[in-house]
């Protein structure tokens, strides 16, 4: 782990290209579109924007809409605009297999990015490779999407939930070296049930002697956790993990702050960045929270260092007056990752509008840049990078907790390597 005392400084070259590309990237583009381009890209874009969740889902639809309107005032992809084609991801997998093919077979979209759930991107990948349509998943965590099947149209620009886990087990040990029990709080599917299966196999690994006190279960975004809070009371663990997110984490914080729950334990929240501007003061410090394992955060790298950092922070605060969380920063690199890979594929094609077979063969191995570095797509079509973790201390500034003691994390020690089953890796991972 890397501590980040203070904003690293890059080499001053870097900041001057970094400052250019994006003064290149506002320019209009000239000159006419690649033979055989379309009028518009249609892209389908989905997350939650109804529900529980929505305080969650937001954040990407606000990115989406800033970043493509951005793309189109400098001309599209090489002088094709892109349109959006927004569904709400509530209403369970089901409904959204059914949504994923009337995108596909009615809206005649090129691409869908999107998908938060785990249990709607495992639904809707196997709709993806039947119907041979170029998908994009930015946020959903179960390393299952990527190792259970074979998978050719459907990509993941982001870490898997394990990355989250491994990455807590190490700053929680780290942080409370003499700990003795553990017990997890979680959703009962895919996400909450692969999350603390990591979390658990990672501590007992790195510090054999932990035990498990208690293993608590609960719907999707539930609503109302009295019992857990009071199990988790009376079990007295030195530390609590816990994946809930979105409008399902805002409650449990805001029942069981005032219980003590969050200082009796030290606490671990994989998605709780994402939630302090909604918490304000009702979040304690001194909770460990994690943009889940992402290296972007509002404050980090300093914007006033990276100018492309700098252009999406002030860009969505002064548009939608909430800074981006890690949702924010999912959606960018997912859709920067489709942008990517079209201008390459054009690129490659000598300057003909691809076909989704190029494209597909484009994303593989393609790096690019993000507002926090750059990242690159692996063969498996998983893409890893590094995470950020701290603890949360209330900020008189902004009027919510932002992220002290913050730790950088290297991507190499908390993804497993290409071809290794995840839960293998976290079995054999050496301190």
């Amino acid at each position: 782990m890397q501590r980040v005392g203070k904003p690293r400084i890059r080499p001053w070259l870097s900041l001057l290209t970094i400052g250019i590309l994006i003064l290149a990237a506002s320019l209009p583009a000239t000159g006419a579109p690649p033979a055989g381009a379309p009028a518009e890209l249609k892209v389908g874009f989905v997350d939650f924007f109804s529900g529980a969740a929505a305080t969650f889902g937001i954040s990407g639809k606000n990115t989406a809409e800033w970043l493509v309107d951005k793309w189109n005032k400098e001309g599209g992809i090489r002088g094709v605009k892109v349109k959006l084609v927004m569904v709400d991801e509530a209403g369970g997998p089901d409904k959204q297999v059914t949504e994923f093919r009337r995108l596909v077979l009615d809206e005649k979209v090129e691409a869908v990015v999107g998908y938060t759930s785990s249990a709607n991107c495992l639904a809707v990948a196997p709709v993806a490779e039947e119907l041979k349509v170029l998908t994009v998943i930015h946020i959903c965590g179960t390393h299952r999407l990527t190792e259970d099947r074979q998978i050719k149209y459907v990509f993941r620009t982001s870490n898997s939930q394990a990355a989250d886990s491994v990455m807590a087990a190490r700053y929680v040990l780290a942080m409370k070296p003499n700990v003795k029990t553990i017990a997890g709080a979680n959703e009962d599917y895919a996400w909450g049930r692969d999350s603390w299966e990591a979390f658990r196999i990672a501590i007992q690994r790195l510090k054999p002697d932990v035990k498990v006190v208690a293993e608590l279960w609960t719907k999707i975004q539930a609503g109302e956790y009295s019992a857990e809070i009071s199990k988790l009371l009376a079990a007295k663990p030195d530390v609590i993990h816990s994946s809930f997110w979105g409008g399902g984490l805002i409650t449990f914080v805001k029942q069981g702050a005032p219980r003590g729950l969050l200082k009796d334990s030290l606490v671990f929240f994989s998605t709780g960045e994402q939630a302090l501007q909604d918490l304000k003061k009702d979040m304690p410090d001194g909770v460990i929270v994690a943009p889940r394992a992402t290296s972007g955060y509002f404050l980090h790298p300093d914007p006033d260092r990276n100018p492309l950092q700098k252009e999406f922070v002030q860009g969505l605060k002064a548009r939608f007056d909430r800074y981006p969380d890690y949702p924010a920063h999912r959606t960018y690199q997912a859709l920067a990752g489709l942008k990517a890979a079209f201008e390459k594929a054009i690129d490659q094609g000598g300057g003909r509008w691809p076909k989704n077979e190029d494209v597909i063969k484009a994303f593989e191995g393609l790096t690019w840049q993000t507002p926090y570095g750059l990242i690159t797509m692996r063969p498996d079509h998983q893409v890893v990078h590094d995470g950020a973790v701290g603890l949360t201390k209330f900020n008189a500034k902004y009027g919510f907790p932002t992220l002290e003691r913050l730790v950088a994390v290297r991507a190499a020690e908390i993804m497993p390597p290409v071809g290794m089953k995840t839960l293998d890796w976290v079995a054999a991972l050496k301190k």
